[in-house]
């Protein structure tokens, strides 16, 4: 097995001899990091002036870079703009489009380095260095480990730009002798496992490296754990103790962090982000919960995707007063209706209820009776076929309300609050 290699971002120590071998490793070898940095800022600045295409690459083959080579830079260059959805001054960043892919959007990255905050955190699949960067910010040290070179070399950049130093990024197996040697009593482990893009089945099985082994491999030292898993696995699937912790951001669930060790603080918990705001309870699938011909209320509310994966709708019911009930539409949506106005940071949409429990044969008529126009899908369809059955509707309406349309049995026409 090919030794570790280890970088430390501590400007007192000379990462050469090391980075030279980690750059050797890459499709970039024969580039120092700073010619690769200011080549990927030159196409940078080309794309911000309008440069499409060849004139991109020309100043790249001009300085000797290899196809390959031209490739890869182009490729982190134009990554930059669409890395602004998921970071803050994401101009100066670096980072692939598969590596961009599978990044921690920067809020969520800050919540979860804001529970992990210590003497030592240990990423032991870093990826591009999403995470890396936020837990820099909250702990003493942090060790960024991946089996890529590549992704080591995009962290490495990661730090540069951003004047990180206090990160030791490790080139190899985070079961490696050379890792575990690093493993101090106390500290963290994050670990967001590599798993199939289009997975069905989401088990643990298919996750690599499995959170079983890792919590053998350093549960002798580490006091705590965090592993990132895709938010719509069973918790029937898991089969260790821990906090199960949804977290949306603006509305969407986005993933989810299991905590064991001194990192668990309750059996369930929702987060919404950017706002931070925190629901806890135990698990509690039997909301009181109606089917669609027992709806009553002046208001119906969208319900957080967190707090429904998470079973914490009644715990929601609770926090928002008496008089509340829940229409559960799928595995990923409810509303909450009411007669009063309602606020939670977990209601993510309020609307005001037109109609309820109508039938296919008398929607029609009924979109036309309160002078409906425009007509919001809010429930499953074919994507491809979504504007075909919205046009349905609309090409025979006269109006210009705008409605949203669920369904559940019967349909639901609700008018967006403001």
């Amino acid at each position: 097995m090919t030794p570790s290699i280890v970088i430390d971002t501590t400007p007192a120590r000379d990462p050469g001899p090391q980075l030279d071998r980690l750059i050797s490793s890459t499709v970039m070898r024969g580039s120092s990091l700073g010619s690769i940095m200011g080549a990927v800022g030159t196409v940078s600045n080309l794309i911000f002036s309008g440069a499409r295409g060849p004139p991109l690459r020309s100043p790249l083959e001009m300085e000797g870079f290899t196809p390959s080579q031209v490739e890869f830079l182009t490729d982190v260059a134009l990554t930059r703009k669409r890395s602004q959805r998921k970071f803050t001054r994401a101009s100066e960043l670096y980072f692939t489009s598969e590596g961009l892919r599978w990044a921690t959007p920067e809020v969520a990255a800050d919540h979860c380095a804001s529970r992990l905050a210590r003497e030592l955190v240990i990423d032991v699949t870093c990826g591009q260095g999403g995470q890396v960067m936020s837990l820099s910010a909250t702990s003493k040290r942090v060790i960024a480990v991946d089996i890529d070179p590549t992704n080591c070399l995009v962290t490495m950049m990661n730090c540069m730009a951003r004047n990180i130093s206090n990160v030791t990024i490790v080139n190899g197996d985070c079961f490696d002798n050379a890792v575990l040697e690093m493993v101090e009593a106390g500290c963290a482990v994050f670990c967001d496992p590599a798993r199939p893009p289009n997975s069905e089945k989401r088990e643990l099985s298919e996750i690599v490296p499995d959170p079983r082994r890792v919590q053998h491999s350093y549960g002798g030292l580490a006091s705590g754990f965090c592993y990132e898993m895709p938010p719509y696995i069973s918790m029937d699937k898991i089969d260790f103790p821990c906090e199960a912790e949804y977290v949306s951001i603006e509305g969407r669930l986005n993933r989810l962090n299991l905590y064991t060790g001194d990192l668990y603080a309750c059996e369930r918990s929702a987060v919404a982000l950017p706002g931070g705001h925190v629901l806890e309870g135990r698990p509690d699938p039997a909301a009181s919960k109606v089917t669609h011909k027992e709806i009553s209320g002046t208001y119906a509310y969208e319900i957080d995707p967190t707090v429904i994966r998470a079973d914490l709708v009644q715990t929601l019911v609770d926090s928002v007063g008496p008089g509340a009930h829940v229409l559960t539409l799928d595995e990923r949506r409810a509303l909450l209706f009411s007669d009063h106005h309602l606020e939670s940071p977990f209601l993510i949409q309020g609307f005001r209820v037109i109609s309820a429990h109508v039938s296919e044969e008398e929607l029609l008529s009924a979109l036309g009776r309160i002078g409906a126009g425009s007509v919001t899908i809010r429930y499953s369809v074919d994507p491809r076929d979504y504007w075909d059955v919205r046009r349905s509707f609309e090409e025979k309406l006269k109006g210009r309300r705008k409605v949203q349309l669920f369904k559940d049995g019967g349909f639901l026409v609700l008018e967006k609050l403001h």
